[in-house]
């Protein structure tokens, strides 16, 4: 289309209107550049137009498509289209204007005011100002809306300034402010939400202050990096001294983080509060709060390494929620709720007005530090996370001066090594309230022993070293110990069970296999209680051996077998056993007296595994050998109609290497030789049913009594000393099934019960084949 004259060819009001624009449009390297009117019409240019600077007006539009640099623009109530390749000086817009920019560039800088502007992939810069400016006129009460998808904006004083009313939205965007005093964001009142965006400045990433009239603004970020190079990443503050404080609203979520130079995330003064909320976010920096200034912080499933400083006059209030964690300082604190598995981990000493926990826990730092933390007042119900050292008598400690009300649990640090000193330990002084307070677990493990915590005046708590007792975690290395003997007797039991009934085939050679379980409860009366539940298999071959009287068979065996042991409190431990072995059979058909001999070596892969009273899980592994043996004579009797009683007696032994090893949480354990000696006397009562063919078939029941010899064996825990003592007499009652399938094949099948005052057999099970030839 045909461009319009210059101005000094329009009629003289329009002239005047153009010469009173002429300051603010032609400083820059266009200064000789024509002012071109465009009203009520639509303009395009590209880059084959000449460089003029464009007046808009009455609802008119200007298309620039294309070309590396056009001068400045100025719209009021008109359209200015920028598309993909053009380059403006700079462009302002008022009274209802509307901004398309795709693609393109402004270099000194882009202002709105009571406009529109969608700005994408483009860039806006101002080298000695603002780069993109979001206004309103003073006396209205609407603003400008401007956002900006894949752009970005930068100048020297500010990235971007927004006023009341006005908002600015950022999605994949930059804003920077570069110079000396830069901020890459300033509200003045005013609303900004971004996300997946970046705002950087030189002093503070985010300055918000306050106008004469409006206090309120608000900041989004989402997925935002925020970063105040010298100064705080975001800092509340008047303008100038005789402005109010600003109320502000800040929304920090999904992974957005807040970086101060100085070391502050946030600052809030002059007046000003800040209600900051933060969700599914990392953050890292201070709070600072200075007189007559309110800060409230919330975190949502979110976490926050850096300090909530509130200087005298003051207020700052704290709420941690869904997992939250603070770790550092709180300083003149008004109020902090802790709740839904939220923590609060101290680095010093702490003092607090008020302080409610529903779910919620305060970690009084790491072990190496103990600090004292002071509260007003306490309510809700919730955990104190302690340490405590016995020897030097320090220990963290809570302190309400005033009133404390609630069900609260303090989970003390657990440690593998005895306390220097049996000394009772002050936690927790309450100057008046109900509040009840108990120990996690019930307990807290200190070593070999655990103590309990006890109530002593009106609401004082003490950790009480006259009731201690045995700790799982040493309860659990001594039944370790004591658990070899149980493990072999387990896998040896008698000829019978061991190969079934050698007489159906008159003691030819063969070989054999056997499977089995067994279920051992060891009372407390041993010294420490625990359940053993083992299963494991044997096999073995033999042959005849031509020797004395009767019929001698001589062999071979080898097995495995796994044990586990379950404790109190969750302590387990587990036993994985290999074994090789030879025996020896005499069988007297004449007579029906027998003997039998088994001679057997083990290797025991023992682990331990502890769950100590602060949820800690502590491990520890070793391996021992053991070489035992035993020695079973008795007699087959039979009577009318293929009924028979067998009489026998049982020597078996067994003798377990000691062994030195210390659990991961430095609890050192160690013992000498683990002996037994075990001597049974019993009788198995059956009948014979031949069916034809060479099948047999053999019911039996089975008693017997046992008892154990081996009193002592010591077993040493950080140098205290405990006994393992199993010794004691047991009945013993079993039933059974051999047959004969064949004159060669043979399958048998045992169950037993056992009972005594220290070791109580609820079950074992057996089941073997064997086949001869």
């Amino acid at each position: 289309m045909m461009l319009r004259p210059p101005c000094a060819l329009r009629p003289l009001p329009v002239a005047i209107k153009c010469l009173a624009l002429v300051p603010a449009l032609l400083i820059s390297n266009q200064v000789f550049a024509a002012i071109v009117p465009v009203k009520d019409e639509v303009m395009d240019i590209d880059q084959s137009s000449p460089v003029n600077n464009y007046v808009l007006s009455s609802d008119a539009t200007l298309n620039v498509n294309g070309g590396s640099q056009h001068g400045r623009v100025d719209s009021t109530g008109s359209m200015l289209n920028i598309s993909a390749g053009s380059a403006l000086v700079a462009a302002t817009l008022r009274g209802g204007s509307e901004l398309t920019m795709n693609g393109a560039a402004i270099s000194n800088g882009l202002s709105i005011t009571n406009s529109l502007g969608t700005v994408s992939n483009s860039t806006i810069a101002n080298a000695s100002g603002i780069g993109l400016s979001v206004n309103r006129l003073r006396d209205l009460t609407t603003g400008s809306s401007v956002n900006l998808t894949n752009s970005s904006s930068s100048g020297a004083l500010a990235g971007t300034v927004v006023t009341h009313f006005s908002q600015l939205g950022l999605t994949g965007s930059q804003l920077a402010g570069t110079g000396v005093d830069g901020v890459g964001l300033r509200l003045n009142a005013g609303a900004a939400q971004a996300s997946a965006s970046s705002i950087v400045g030189t002093v503070n990433g985010v300055a918000i202050s306050a106008e004469e009239v409006y206090t309120e603004a608000s900041l989004k970020l989402d997925s935002t990096q925020v970063v105040g190079q010298t100064g705080a990443a975001i800092r509340i503050a008047p303008l100038i001294s005789r402005l109010p404080g600003s109320v502000v609203a800040l929304d920090v979520s999904n992974g957005s983080s807040l970086t101060g130079g100085n070391g502050n995330m946030l600052e809030v003064t002059g007046g000003s509060s800040a209600v900051m909320n933060v969700s599914a976010s990392s953050l890292s920096g201070n709070v600072q709060v200075e007189s007559a200034s309110a800060v409230t912080l919330n975190l949502d499933n979110s976490s926050m390494t850096g300090d909530v400083l509130a200087e005298s006059g003051a207020l700052a209030d704290v709420l941690l929620d869904n997992n939250s964690v603070l770790t550092g300082h709180l300083e003149n604190t008004r109020s902090v709720a802790i709740n839904n598995g939220a923590q609060w981990a101290m680095i010093g000493n702490g003092n607090l007005a008020e302080l409610t926990l529903n779910g919620g826990s305060v970690r009084f730092g790491d072990a190496a530090g103990f600090y004292t933390l002071s509260v007003a007042n306490l309510s809700g119900n919730g955990t104190f996370i302690m340490d405590v050292d016995f020897g030097a008598g320090r220990t963290d400690f809570l302190d309400i001066t005033g009133s404390a009300t609630g069900s609260h649990s303090l989970l003390i640090g657990s440690t593998g090594t005895d306390p220097s000193a049996d000394t009772s330990l002050h936690v927790v002084r309450a100057a008046a309230g109900d509040a009840d307070f108990s120990l996690v677990g019930g307990a807290v493990d200190l070593g070999a022993w655990s103590y309990d915590l006890v109530k002593q005046g009106a609401n004082d708590w003490y950790l009480d070293a006259q009731t201690r007792k045995v700790s799982p975690a040493a309860a659990s290395v001594v039944a370790l110990f004591n658990t070899a003997p149980t493990v072999w007797y387990g896998e040896l039991s008698s000829l019978r069970t061991r190969m079934g009934e050698l007489r159906h085939n008159g003691g030819q050679s063969g070989a054999w296999m056997r499977t089995y379980g067994n279920k051992f409860n060891v009372s407390d009366a041993s010294g420490f209680g625990y359940q053993q539940t083992q299963q494991g298999f044997s096999l073995g071959a033999d042959g005849k051996v031509p020797m004395g009287d009767g019929q001698w068979l001589a062999g071979v065996m080898a097995g495995q077998s796994s044990s586990d042991l379950s404790l109190d409190r969750g302590a387990s431990g587990k036993v994985d056993s290999y074994y090789v072995g030879a025996y020896s059979t005499w069988l007297d058909s004449d007579t029906g007296y027998y003997f039998d001999g088994v001679l057997k070596f083990n290797r025991f892969n023992n682990k331990a595994r502890v769950n100590l009273s602060d949820g800690i899980r502590t491990k520890g592994d070793y391996s021992n050998s053991g070489v035992g043996a035993s020695l079973e004579f008795g007699r087959h009797i039979k009577l009318d109609n293929g009924y028979f009683v067998e009489p026998y007696s049982q020597l078996a032994g067994v003798v377990v290497e000691g062994k030195d090893y210390e659990l991961d949480n430095g609890m050192r354990a160690e013992n000498d030789l683990t002996r037994s000696l075990v001597g049974k006397l019993g009788a198995t009562t059956g009948r014979n049913f031949d069916l034809g063919q060479g099948r047999t078939v053999q019911p039996y029941v089975r008693t017997a009594w046992v008892h154990e010899f081996a009193k002592n064996n010591e077993v040493q825990v950080n140098d205290n000393v405990f006994n393992n003592d199993l010794s004691g007499s047991r009945g013993e009652l079993g039933i059974g099934i051999a047959a004969s399938l064949s004159e060669r094949f043979q399958v048998h099948a045992d169950f037993e019960h056992s009972n005594g005052d220290k070791v109580e057999q609820p079950w074992g099970a057996s089941v073997g084949i064997r086949y001869s030839w």
